[in-house]
């Protein structure tokens, strides 16, 4: 394995310079809450790029740059698509105490971080347990649609990736997924050990860990007869695909990489009906930073087939940034609380997403007029 960064960055991997144009400004969550220039991503490059010419510990350069979601939004808008958040994952990484700092940060630091995960489970396979709390019985989520139709039989082999916080925290969107599987048609296989997709380790700059879990990954879909991998998580899908380092073999690489696919994009090979509830829900979709892009609009179109309506939010992020809530909780909460003033506060609001990290963000920070849920909770199947 070697490490090697994401398709945005240069081939050199050195770092493309910033024209100070300030595009980023307009998305960047963080600089949204704060207004602090030194803390929004032309802030950050700057200080990257300069902070030998004045002098400035770096110590300090690394604090400041650290304060980061992680979205993308600031590449996304960038005219050059610099790629902050991964020039910040290898600031990181380049730390010798991070390492240290950063697994106590992610094992001791209890409910403070993350108030919805009680389920005295690892987030990251081989960790300790995170709290000893008892994971809080969620308000029951009415399904909206049934799948009632299986397609043709195929002998193709398919396998559910649910990510460390689906299968520990959320082991019925697991078994749903492995059930609509079968409804497309596909031999399902048991869901093995998967380690971490990769994503909230090479955030926090944990890249060495990062790779064995992206090795043992390789390893278990290989011994499986290299099957399609199916992931419900907008975050996990993006570990996956685009992660941090990969390995040396290009070829295994890409044939592991090419049998990814997000489950929501082949929904179109059910026959859905609507489900049998009476309940009036204000349904709200939140698109994950790190998604498609579109999977909003896939389930307006879903819906509206069904003559449900559904609204989207204005794309903001809730502030879960695969690493930042266990290194700033209380900045992760502010980005949070900024989403949550956009949506309309109508009762019975329910806020469907693509992400398992979104879902526990967001329902640790919900006001009592909504609920929230992954978009799998609202689909019932016929057994």
């Amino acid at each position: 394995m070697t490490c090697h960064v994401k398709q945005a960055m240069p081939e050199n991997n050195a770092p493309k310079k910033c024209i100070l144009c300030g595009r980023c400004l307009e998305v960047c969550p963080v600089f949204r809450v704060t207004g602090r220039e030194e803390l929004s991503p032309r802030g950050k490059s700057y200080l990257i790029e300069h902070y030998q010419d004045f002098d400035l510990e770096v110590k300090s350069v690394n604090k400041l740059t650290g304060i980061c979601a992680g979205c993308n939004k600031c590449m996304q808008a960038c005219p050059g698509k610099i790629n902050l958040p991964l020039e910040i994952a290898r600031l990181k990484s380049f730390r010798p105490d991070w390492k240290s700092w950063i697994w106590s940060r992610m094992l001791k630091s209890g409910i403070r971080l993350l108030p919805a995960i009680k389920g005295g489970k690892a987030i990251i396979p081989g960790t300790a347990p995170v709290l000893k709390h008892s994971l809080p019985a969620k308000s029951p989520v009415p399904p909206l649609f049934k799948a009632i139709k299986k397609t043709h039989v195929s002998d193709t082999k398919a396998v559910v990736f649910p990510g460390c916080l689906g299968k520990h925290f959320r082991p019925e969107l697991e078994k749903k997924s492995a059930r609509l599987l079968s409804l497309l048609g596909y031999e399902t296989i048991e869901v093995p050990e998967w380690q971490c997709c990769g994503f909230p380790l090479g955030s926090a700059g944990l890249f060495e860990q990062g790779k064995k879990e992206i090795v043992k990954n390789i390893d278990l879909w290989q011994e499986m007869g290299r099957p399609l991998i199916f992931v419900f998580c907008a975050t996990c899908l993006e570990g996956l695909k685009n992660p941090f380092c990969g390995p040396v073999n290009h070829d295994l690489w890409e044939s592991f990489r090419q049998s990814i696919k997000p489950l929501h994009e082949h929904l179109s090979g059910l026959e859905l009906v609507p489900a049998n509830s009476h309940e009036s829900i204000n349904l709200v979709w939140h698109e994950p930073c790190h998604g498609s892009g579109d999977s909003g609009k896939t389930f307006q179109d879903i819906l509206s087939n069904l003559n449900i309506d559904i609204s989207t939010t204005n794309n903001k992020c809730c502030g879960m940034g695969g690493s930042l809530a266990i290194q700033n909780p209380g900045l992760s909460s502010m980005i949070a609380g900024d989403l949550w003033q956009d949506i309309p506060q109508k009762d019975n609001s329910l806020i469907l997403t693509s992400c398992n990290g979104c879902v526990l963000q967001l329902d640790s920070t919900r006001p009592d007029f909504a609920r929230v849920a992954h978009w799998l909770e609202v689909f019932s199947t016929d057994d």
